[in-house]
């Protein structure tokens, strides 16, 4: 049975419905009699009572569905409704108006206009706007004032007859079989609902639905669970990702470190324009982990450097190599620029919004791929780029895991490759070698593109500048000149190495040429060639020191950060010792 509750805003319309309650074999009705605010609590009550729906009039059926969140049904004044009490004014000398919420004025004009009574039509929004309109009508010269159940009551108040529009039996029956149509649509919705409620809640992933801003609207208990950082989605990186996604109507993911843990995110637009859906999971990487799988969440745009027909031979391939869909394996020797122009790849194919994960062919285990896999959620990338450093060093054993996570199953992301394509072709699985060598880039090493060394030098100047406060702008041409007639074993990573000494050992805005022979003396055991590392023990302690830094820096991509923690030292420290 349907758990029905007629609010009758006047007396009349109670006793109409009692007498044809009896009727009823679905409905269960019961019967409160209230108007406006007085319905409205009745209304309140009953939702909390359990009722399936309400059944109303006029202006208080209309207060009500603004108040509950079950079905509520209007009882219509119908032709019959309107014949009725124009019948009772038809012969009135006086003059006759009718005030009433559009559900009864609309229905009345129409009747009026085919029957050709002259009586006066306002249409109210509100119960407040009635006493204004009958206090001019009564200076106007009407008497007599047809309406609702406000109406006939605020007319006595003014000194005009009221006449209650009342609903006979038709349109209660016509309400009664609606309230039935309803409740069965509302029962389906209903049961839809529950089921993506349920749903939602046992997701076993955190779900959340936001706005753009960072206010979360609504989320599943494994969100609170897992979402420790509870400023997350106003970190600058989660919010960039919710405007795009909310404005471009486009997917996003990143992998965003918060002050508790990483995690990995995506945010997907939804039908609801004013919402956007986030998924989120903790990476779980370990801290060993960590130092075989790096996830970039927002790779910046790294500019191929230099003039020479081999820099701008790389600058088309990465255009063109961008846009292919098989591997693509990058050659050359350490410090040539490899993973430069792998996220130059990258960046030109997804923009900076994608991310890309890194993974170190000679420190990655099995444990750590199953680990990415199934708690980083690699899985669920639908855009990103894979980059495997050291391929020729993979384990055996990883081989097998890296060709079943990348190859496996639907390609969902790019993948690049860097290591010695020969040592790779003997030691790797041919199938994965295959798959992996699709296609190849080779770099040559820098002693065969010295001209373009002065752009390399004065990158590298800029970027000390911007981001460590050097003073050391430019430099001279005839240093330039020096730096080229070195032979460069270590490639770019050793000239940045130089570049970096340089500029903290000149004291003007210029690099002059007299300080380069020392310079590159003390380098020359930075030479970072395949397989060595070799250090000098030449200078003072100090020198050797400033070695060791320079050289963890460079291993870790000049990131002070990492670098300093590989040393023991804190990040001021390192800073204060690299400029001092």
């Amino acid at each position: 049975m349907i758990k029905a509750m007629v609010i009758a805003p006047y007396s009349g319309l109670a006793e109409t419905v009692k007498h044809l309650r009896q009727q009823e074999k679905e409905l269960t009705i019961d019967i409160g009699v209230g108007n406006l605010e007085e319905g409205v609590e009745l209304a309140r009550q009953a939702e909390k009572d359990g009722y399936d729906l309400i059944i109303s009039r006029g202006g208080t059926a209309s207060l009500i569905e603004e108040a509950v969140s079950i079905p509520v049904i209007q009882i219509d004044v119908t032709g019959y409704d309107m014949l009725r009490v124009f019948t009772l004014v038809r012969d009135m000398e006086a003059g006759v108006a009718m005030v009433g919420f559009p559900n009864i004025s609309q229905g009345a004009a129409t009747i009026c206009n085919i029957l050709e009574y002259d009586i006066k039509m306002i249409t109210i929004g509100s119960g407040e706007e009635v006493k204004g309109h009958l206090e001019a009508l009564k200076q106007a010269g009407y008497a007599v004032v047809m309406g609702d159940v406000v109406t006939v009551q605020t007319a006595e108040q003014v000194g005009l007859r009221g006449i209650l529009i009342t609903s006979g039996k038709e349109a209660v029956l016509a309400a009664f079989n609606e309230a039935k149509r309803i409740h069965r649509l509302f029962s389906k919705v209903k049961n839809q609902f529950s089921h993506l409620k349920n749903a939602f809640e046992s997701l076993p992933a955190a779900l959340a639905m936001s706005k753009p801003d960072g206010e979360v609207v609504a989320s599943n208990p494994m969100y609170s669970e897992t979402v420790l950082d509870q400023d997350l989605l106003q970190t600058e990186s989660v919010l960039k990702m919710l405007q795009k996604t909310n404005g471009q109507q486009a997917e996003q993911s990143a992998v965003i470190a918060g002050k508790n843990r990483s995690y990995f995110v995506q945010t997907f637009p939804t039908k609801d324009d004013s919402l956007v859906g986030i998924l989120l999971r903790p990476s779980f990487l370990s801290q060993a982990t960590e130092q075989a799988i790096q996830i970039k969440s927002n790779p910046a745009h790294m500019p191929i450097i230099g003039n020479s027909p081999f820099a701008q031979n790389v600058k088309e391939c990465v255009q063109n190599y961008a846009g292919a869909e098989e591997a693509i394996w990058i050659a050359g020797e350490k410090g040539t620029g490899r993973e430069t122009v792998a996220q130059a790849i990258h960046f030109e194919r997804f923009g900076q919004e994608a991310p890309m994960i890194v993974i170190d062919g000679a420190r990655v285990t099995e444990e750590d791929l199953y680990l990415l896999e199934s708690r980083a959620s690699i899985i669920e990338l639908k855009r990103g780029t894979v980059l495997l450093k050291q391929t020729d060093k993979l384990q055996i054993g990883v081989q097998r895991v890296l060709l079943q996570l990348l190859f496996g199953k639907q390609q969902r992301v790019s993948v690049i490759a860097m290591g010695d394509l020969k040592i790779a072709a003997e030691r790797l699985d041919n199938q994965l070698f295959q798959h992996l060598a699709g296609i190849t880039l080779h770099l040559i090493p820098l002693r065969e593109r010295k001209q373009d060394i002065s752009a390399f030098v004065h990158y590298f100047l800029s970027e000390f500048h911007a981001n460590q406060g050097s003073e050391t702008l430019s430099i001279k041409q005839e240093a330039v000149q020096a730096l080229q007639n070195y032979e460069w074993p270590g490639n770019l990573d050793q000239l940045r190495l130089v570049v970096r000494e340089l500029s903290m050992r000149t004291n003007g805005y210029y690099v002059e040429q007299d300080i380069i022979p020392s310079v590159l003396q003390t380098q020359t055991g930075l030479a970072a060639q395949e397989g060595t590392s070799i250090l000098s023990i030449q200078g003072t302690l100090a020198d050797m020191e400033q070695q060791i830094m320079q050289k963890v820096l460079a291993e870790e991509g000049m990131n002070q950060s990492k670098a300093a923690k590989r040393l023991g030292i804190n990040r001021s420290t390192l800073w204060r010792k690299l400029n001092h």
